[in-house]
């Protein structure tokens, strides 16, 4: 493999000193040099696919002024390799999840908020001949959170289900589509030594979807801010049930981490009074 890597680096004129990124990914090997990132997916069809949206995803988003990186190149002839491969400008920082007290760093997420609000509101086309972007949706019906309610707390399902009943109105999932991120995990999101927000990177699960899907995996303890930044740039295309599928999907990732009742009610009281008002 590291006469491949050479042989990629040497015909893209990348004449700089590499060596391979462990990171908690598990799409791509990934092989950096000072400035540039080389990205080889793994052999399975999900992470071709994810590195196909990709190439289309994060330039898109680079071209509207999103924090994201550069995508120098992406081959897919698979003439030095027998599968694609990319080459991005290096964003020289740190991932938010090896950041130990992360959840503090007000200034980071509120210009995540930021970011995803000017993401949502300027991408209006995009040129995707081969339809290679996703359309990232959840996960979970109805049914099946008041089956696994019944399945998990037992006599204390009642009040669960009522919220789940209150939140899945007959207009909950009306919304116009948005170009999203889909994956707004800690490992995307990458700040300075000095804690400033540096960008959103990983563009391969992105698509036209729900925008509420780019706060899935925002923790709830910091939610508050992710929206206040966002509110002060897309707060014209916040619907009726924004916030409500916000609070569902919580809600659904509470339980497959399998919280207790107590847990769930106390998230839903704490998202209703900071968030669930202004919807």
């Amino acid at each position: 493999m590291e006469e491949v890597i050479n042989k990629i680096f040497k015909q893209n004129k990348i004449n700089e000193p590499w060596h391979e990124l462990i990171t908690n990914g598990l799409a791509n090997k990934i092989y950096a040099t000072k400035n540039y990132i080389l990205r080889i997916p793994i052999d399975h069809e999900e992470a071709i696919n994810d590195a196909r949206t990709e190439s289309v995803a994060a330039p898109i988003a680079h071209s509207h002024g999103i924090k994201s990186p550069e995508l120098i190149l992406y081959d897919n002839s698979c003439n030095l390799i027998n599968k694609s491969y990319s080459i991005w400008e290096r964003i020289q920082g740190v991932s938010l999840d090896q950041i130990d007290d992360k959840l503090s760093l007000e200034n980071v997420w509120i210009e995540l908020g930021i970011e995803l609000g000017k993401l949502h509101i300027s991408v209006e086309e995009t040129y995707d001949p081969n339809e290679w972007l996703d359309s990232p949706d959840r996960e979970y019906s109805k049914e099946q959170m008041i089956e696994m309610t019944k399945k998990n707390y037992y006599e204390k399902s009642d009040g669960i289900i009522k919220i789940i009943n209150l939140l899945f109105n007959s207009g909950v999932f009306d919304y116009k589509r948005r170009f999203v991120h889909g994956d707004t995990h800690d490992g995307n999101i990458m700040c300075s030594g000095s804690y400033n927000y540096l960008a959103l990177i990983d563009w391969g699960d992105a698509g036209w979807a729900d925008p509420a899907i780019d706060f899935y995996m925002i923790p709830v303890e910091i939610l508050h801010f992710v929206l206040k930044g966002y509110k002060d740039i897309a707060n014209s295309i916040i619907d009726n049930n924004f916030y409500n599928r916000i609070i569902l999907d919580k809600i659904w990732i509470y339980m497959e981490e399998n919280k207790n009742h107590e847990e769930i009610i106390h998230m839903f009281n704490e998202l209703e009074n900071t968030i669930g008002k202004e919807s």
